[in-house]
């Protein structure tokens, strides 16, 4: 199972710990969870697409580890604020095969 699999996993698991009324610790920790869930499953769909084989396994580990929190958010800012950098990302997106 993947990294980001077991994040989900234990992300629904904290949801869904306390049956009655839900602690707050337990709630946060699921969102974080998820949170890293999806930032790792974007990284390892995007290191996956940009180096494809088996036998390149490490390279695509060295690749994973060069993705940045503060980059990303500011890409996916990019797609939901009007301005250029919008424009910018949905024109090389959109050219691509």
């Amino acid at each position: 199972m993947a990294l980001h699999d077991d994040l989900l996993a234990q992300a629904d698991h904290l949801a869904h710990v306390d049956k009655k009324k839900p602690k707050q610790a337990n709630l946060r920790r699921a969102v974080s969870a998820a949170y890293y869930a999806l930032f790792h499953l974007l990284i390892d769909e995007s290191s996956c697409f940009l180096v494809a084989g088996k036998q390149r396994e490490a390279l695509r580990h060295q690749l994973a580890r060069s993705f940045d929190h503060g980059h990303m958010k500011k890409t996916a800012q990019a797609f939901v604020q009007p301005g250029a950098g919008s424009n910018v990302w949905r024109s090389v997106l959109s050219s691509a095969p």
